[in-house]
Parts: structure tokens; sequence; C-alpha cells
């Protein structure tokens, strides 16, 4: 699967990417990034025209993160690579499924309640379910990839 890096002005692209379960980093060390994404073996993604000449260097030209998302997708055919909330938001690790009564403690009684499916992120602890915002942040997706419904969640 493709890996990409995102550059200091495409925070929200990270983000985006890393939903829809593509290894995306993010780094804001000008041009020190090139050197990163050539050793991990990364696609430098940014808007930052004096990248454009490198290797391995896409230059996005939309400023909304959800065109950029699109772009990205279309441009490495990657639509059917994607697995919907699979990678931890904050620190781009894969999630691992966990039980409802181990993450008790950390989520909002009314969370515990009323969900039973969630994921922690085995680095940072972050625990995931899907809530009140699942439901936007498909429909933001399935509308940056202009499919009709929302895309397959394979959580």
């Amino acid at each position: 699967m493709t890996a990409f890096i995102c550059n200091g002005m495409l925070g929200k692209l990270c983000t985006f990417l890393r939903m829809c379960g593509f290894d995306a980093a993010y780094s804001n060390k000008g041009t020190a990034i090139l050197v990163q994404a050539r050793r991990e073996d990364r696609i430098l993604l940014t808007r930052n025209t004096n990248f454009v000449d490198r290797d391995r260097v896409f230059f996005l030209s939309s400023t909304d993160p959800l065109e950029q998302l699109h772009e990205v997708i279309e441009k490495y055919h990657m639509k059917d690579e994607m697995q919907l909330f699979s990678r931890c938001l904050e620190c781009n690790v894969l999630l691992e499924p966990v039980e409802k009564t181990a993450v008790q403690s950390r989520i909002p009684y009314y969370t515990f309640k009323h969900y039973s499916d969630f994921s922690e992120c085995p680095q940072c602890c972050r625990v995931y379910w899907k809530g009140s915002h699942y439901k936007k942040m498909i429909d933001d997706i399935a509308g940056a990839l202009g499919t009709n419904g929302s895309p397959k969640d394979k959580q």
C-alpha cells in the first residue's frame, strides 16, 4: 500500500487520509521532509511548488482538504484500498478492537451505555467508537469521492 507524508500545510488532509485507512505521516520540518520521505519510502504530498521537481512528490492544486483527498485517491487509484477508521487519527498506528469493558473508565458514561464497538490505538491509547460524528465523517468522505452513499466501512 502507498504511504504518504504531508507537509505542514496539509494537516487536515493527513487526518482525512488516516480516516480512510491510509498510512499518512505529517511533518512541518521544511525540506527535511524530503529526507524523511525517502528514508520511509513515502510520497510527499504538498502545495509547495519548491518541491515539484523532486522524485516522489505530488503537488496538490486544491486548497480544500476534501478536494485534496479526492486528488490523492484518484491519482494513486486507491478507492478500493480504503479501510475506513482503521488508523489512529493522531499517531497513524493501526487500531485494534477492544472490549467495551476494557475502556469503560476512559469513555463517557453515555458512550458506554449506548455503543458497543470500540477500537483503541496501541500506541497512544486513544479510544474510538462510531458516535454522533461518525455519519458526518462518512458523508464528508463520500462527498469528496463523488460517491452516491457511503464508502464501505471495513472496521
